[in-house]
């Protein structure tokens, strides 16, 4: 994965949010898979982030802006491995640029 790589979620995906959940989990359905995928909230901010294609880099400044945080080292690890997560799972796809 270059810098420049950008990555979008597939458009079929269907989030479930659960609100008695106290660890604020929501649970993802990937029809093409037919698979559910329980994500906590900064994963489903970053996927919510990515309905639009973005970059990891990206995606790094847009949840350190939106946790406030100044720790974009350990949030740039963090995106790059969800990124990867998210391939694996089929929630997202490779952008043609």
């Amino acid at each position: 994965m270059t810098q420049n790589t950008r990555w979008q979620s597939v458009s079929n995906i269907e989030l479930y949010t659960t609100q008695e959940n106290e660890d604020n989990n929501s649970i993802v359905y990937n029809p093409l898979s037919g698979e559910t995928h329980q994500l906590n909230l900064m994963a489903i901010d970053a996927l919510n982030f990515l309905h639009q294609p973005a970059s990891v880099s990206a995606l790094t400044q847009h949840i350190c802006s939106l946790y406030q945080t100044d720790s974009t080292d350990d949030i740039h690890l963090h995106m790059t491995q969800l990124i990867e997560q998210f391939d694996d799972l089929g929630l997202i796809k490779l952008c043609q640029s």
